[in-house]
């Protein structure tokens, strides 16, 4: 019998050890398109950015509503030119109802570069690849896996494959932008019928713009993005296929119209100030940071140039108030002295991040439980979101039943109440060492303030307050819809059972792997 079984691991360990990603050699050289003063974009922002030169203007997108719409006006509007970076790109209602604009644009003669990350990816590369068969479309993928169909095959390439491009970033006729924490699909646009994800982006126009376009170039034209069409095996789309592809991407739409989430798409105050007046924006010079693409050939000591890099002189000049909004939170025992030393100098520190009932990553939450005591010890104020938000999150989906949760995904970080940070990056081992990561930091007290007031207006009822009691336990302490304070001893709405596995994956996983 063992000599039987004795082929499978040589030939398992073949196969893995033969997997290997075809030449990406050929791959054509693009930069994004310089900005035109005849577009329709150029043209509606013209006289906002004149009274503000070398500035950028900004509108925060809080509302899921809000976020989508911003997203369809942009392309609905755009002349020559449109860039997409995303770690996830769903194949569900929103994906599609983004992916009929797209080509809507694309038969318009707009040029369109999609760039997606690998991980998510593969069970819809073959419709990537007909989007790909539209000569105004090109569809890349970073880092992919060599085997498509056996991801296993990969394991010899642990490594490599494990780092993934988190980049988010929306770029159109190179006048306007969004960049900020969502991905695309239901969740992050308040249109899942499950679980919804309360996220933040910012709608940029002005120099940040063409500062977010060379960096998307930098990255396209970078060794990870390969071809959608050199890793489909072969696989021709047909003329019939693209046809398809838009037949039901306009049914997506048409499906849409017929629900309560496009009634409430249109009632949204983005769209009823939109078609009286122009938006109210937020001004202030800005600067990208950014992880470069040879972050994904980098050794983790070798990572000074990385984005946490970047942000760590704002940090270190931040004086009173540091405010931190991050959905997956693992400080490690340097982020517990990073907080100490904060507290010494007298700089009050604030941080909002999942509870385990909002938490979509159980692992991730269990690196972070065990360094709850040291951060309040520290002086650190911590709130944890409820998986059922009152205040900042609808109660209703997109057919107009209540959500079954919801979680924080946005990543947002505030200096001084002067300056804010507005990205991809959660504070956590993997997006300091592993993942690409991108943002843009806003020196603009104004909009550092309305957020700030925002997301603390909000506290007291979407979030749990974590507290030491005078025995030095962990409470949890909240105020209901009737205005009536709640303490709780155990991670509120959460099963003995799901505690446990919390537990169990803060032992037994490396916190390195989170």
């Amino acid at each position: 019998m063992i000599k039987k079984l004795l082929p499978i691991p040589i030939v398992l360990g073949f196969y893995l050890g033969c997997a290997s990603l075809p030449p990406n050699t050929n791959r054509p050289y693009s930069e994004a398109l310089p900005p035109d003063p005849k577009t329709q974009l150029a043209q509606a922002t013209e006289d906002q950015l004149k009274k503000h030169p070398g500035q950028s203007g900004f509108y925060p997108l809080a509302s899921g509503l809000e976020a989508l719409v911003a997203r369809m006006a942009a392309v609905a509007v755009s002349d020559r030119s449109i860039d997409l970076q995303y770690y996830i790109w769903e194949n569900d209602l929103t994906g599609r109802m983004l992916v009929h604009e797209v080509l809507l644009a694309a038969d318009r003669g707009v040029r369109v570069r999609v760039l997606l990350d690998d991980l998510n990816q593969g069970r819809y590369e073959r419709g990537l690849a007909i989007l790909d068969s539209h000569p105004n479309i090109e569809v890349r993928m970073a880092n992919p896996f060599a085997g498509r169909s056996w991801r296993i095959l990969d394991a010899m390439r642990f490594s490599t494959v494990n780092r993934r491009m988190h980049n988010k970033v929306f770029v159109v006729d190179n006048q306007t932008a969004i960049v900020g924490g969502r991905n695309i699909g239901n969740e992050y646009f308040w249109a899942s019928e499950e679980m919804n994800f309360g996220d933040f982006d910012l709608w940029a126009i002005g120099p940040v713009v063409q500062d977010l376009s060379r960096e998307f170039d930098s990255y396209w034209n970078s060794e990870i993005a390969y071809p959608i069409s050199v890793l489909v095996n072969g696989f021709q789309p047909t003329a019939e296929d693209l046809q398809k592809l838009k037949a039901d991407a306009a049914a997506a739409v048409e499906e849409a119209e017929k629900t309560q989430y496009a009634a409430a798409l249109k009632e949204t105050p983005m769209v009823k100030k939109f078609t009286r007046e122009p938006l109210t924006l937020y001004w202030g010079k800005a600067e990208v940071v950014i992880d470069p693409p040879e972050k994904f050939r980098q050794d983790s000591t070798e990572q000074t140039s990385n984005l946490a890099h970047q942000l760590y002189p704002l940090i270190e000049k931040t004086e009173k108030e540091l405010i931190l909004v991050s959905p997956y939170f693992i400080p490690g025992k340097k982020g517990v002295k990073f907080f100490k030393n904060l507290n010494d100098r007298g700089v009050q520190s604030l941080v909002l991040t999942n509870s385990l009932a909002s938490s979509d990553v159980a692992t991730v939450f269990s690196g972070y439980k065990g360094y709850r005591k040291d951060l309040l010890g520290h002086g650190v104020s911590l709130y944890e979101l409820k998986p059922t938000p009152q205040k900042t999150m609808p109660k209703k989906n997109r057919v107009g039943s209540s959500f079954s949760s919801a979680g924080l995904h946005g990543k947002v970080f505030i200096f001084d109440r002067k300056k804010v940070f507005v990205g991809s990056m959660n504070l956590d081992p993997r997006s300091a060492t592993l993942n690409s990561e991108m943002g843009v930091v806003v020196d603009s007290p104004e909009l550092a303030e309305i957020i700030s007031k925002n997301l603390i207006a909000n506290l007291r009822e979407d979030s749990y307050q974590v507290l030491l009691n005078a025995k030095k336990n962990l409470i949890w302490k909240t105020t209901d819809e009737q205005g009536h304070e709640q303490i709780f001893t155990k991670d509120p709405e959460t099963s003995w059972w799901k505690r446990f596995k919390a537990g169990f994956c803060s032992v037994f996983v490396p916190e390195s792997w989170l």
